[in-house]
């Protein structure tokens, strides 16, 4: 009995040790990462061009609040991306990173180093690449998980079936869909935008 004390209360130290040691913006669940794949033969080359970020997971660690639009550009097997945005506060933001595919992942899965952030493995779960693609994002440790999920689409006002696929595709592979939230996309997001 003693030990099995010693044991519970020495997990219980480590856990709230390791809790301390992750970023606190860090959005933590009970429970584990759901099998996910990315799509078969997924060709990052007819990613290319600009997504708008219609629904998210919010999450403390992503700065955009709206506005969100991302631009990938395929160069040599991987895409440079930049996302502009608005904060919460309204300011105009920018983050600059890199999606690529991980050697041998079996899950066929990328990685996403955007400035400002640890690296993440994303999939690519659902992709017709002319006017939806859903990507998943999720850590594991110890009982725990963080996931992220976006739906982009290549219209800031797609219609509603176009992003009820993701939240279908999602759903099947045991992912809470119900966490989404929408990204404002105003037309005075895109204004300067289509300016230029």
């Amino acid at each position: 009995m003693i030990g099995t004390t010693l044991l519970v209360a020495s997990a219980a130290t480590i856990a709230m040790e390791f809790l301390t040691s992750v970023e606190a913006s860090t959005m933590l669940e009970v429970g584990v990462c759901p099998n996910v794949t990315s799509v078969a033969n997924l060709d990052l080359q007819k990613l290319s061009g600009d997504w708008f970020h219609i629904l998210h997971f919010p999450s403390e660690d992503e700065p955009f609040a709206s506005c969100t639009h991302t631009t990938y550009t395929y160069k040599d097997g991987y895409l440079e991306l930049i996302t502009k945005g608005r904060d919460p506060s309204g300011k105009s933001i920018t983050r600059d990173g890199v999606l690529g595919k991980l050697l041998d992942s079996e899950t066929e899965a990328l990685q996403l180093d955007v400035d400002r952030m640890p690296p993440l493995s994303v999939w690519v779960t659902y992709t017709d690449y002319t006017s939806v693609a859903c990507l998943y994002s999720c850590t594991q440790f110890p009982g725990l998980r963080a996931d992220w999920a976006w739906a982009i689409t290549r219209s800031p006002r797609p219609l509603v079936k176009t992003v009820s696929r993701c939240r279908t595709n999602l759903s099947k592979l045991g992912v809470n869909t119900a966490k989404f939230e929408r990204v404002p996309q105003r037309a005075s997001c895109h204004k300067k935008r289509n300016k230029s």
